[in-house]
Formats: C-alpha cells, structure tokens, sequence
C-alpha cells in the first residue's frame, strides 16, 4: 500500500475512532436520562407525560446513534481488510472529499 492511503487509513481511522467515543458517550447520557437517574419522573401527571415524550425523544437519539456507531464499525472492518475507500457495489475509488464528509460512507457517488 502506498503511503497516501496509509495517511488516509490512519486519518479515517482516528476520526472514526473519536466520533464513536462520541457517540458512545451520548449513549451513555441518554442511558442515564432513561433510567431518570439525575431527574426522577415526576408525580404530576402531565409533568409525567411530557417527560415520557421526552424519553421518545431520547429513543430516537439511541437508535441513530447506535447506527451511526454500526456503520462506524463497519467503516473500521474496512480499513483492517484494506478495501476502505472502495464502493462496495462498484469496487471503484470514493472521492476523497466524499469519504472526508462521511468518512463510513460505503458507496461512490455514481452508486
């Protein structure tokens, strides 16, 4: 392999390692706000409904994180088996700019 895309690998390979800290920090928070650890449910009850639409929202945040970190993990997989950067449909380059965006993005922009 040649140096730029070592360059490349290893710069995917921290920023996707940051933002899954990230995103495992969140999930953290939103895991904490579930189970009402820093602010029990209230008693009253349309002071409850709210903070259970609170936790609908908290469910979305979960769900698109936990992609988030999937897609992550994959992206990762891909530069240990060293066909990251590669449209997985076509197996042609993602331009770079495209990858720098997105960087677990798995598709060229023709794909």
């Amino acid at each position: 392999m040649n140096t730029m895309l070592d360059d490349r690998n290893r710069s995917a390979r921290a920023t996707l390692l940051a933002r899954a800290a990230e995103l495992r920090d969140r999930l953290g928070r939103v895991h904490s706000d579930f189970r009402h650890e820093r602010e029990p449910l209230p008693r009253d009850a349309p002071d409850a409904a709210i903070a259970m639409e609170n936790d609908e929202v908290l469910e979305a945040i979960e769900r698109a994180a936990g992609r988030e970190l999937e897609h992550i993990e994959a992206a990762l997989e891909r530069i240990d088996q060293g066909v990251y950067g590669l449209c997985t449909k076509c197996g042609r380059e993602i331009d770079a700019e495209r990858l720098r965006i997105v960087p677990y993005v798995t598709h060229c922009q023709a794909c």
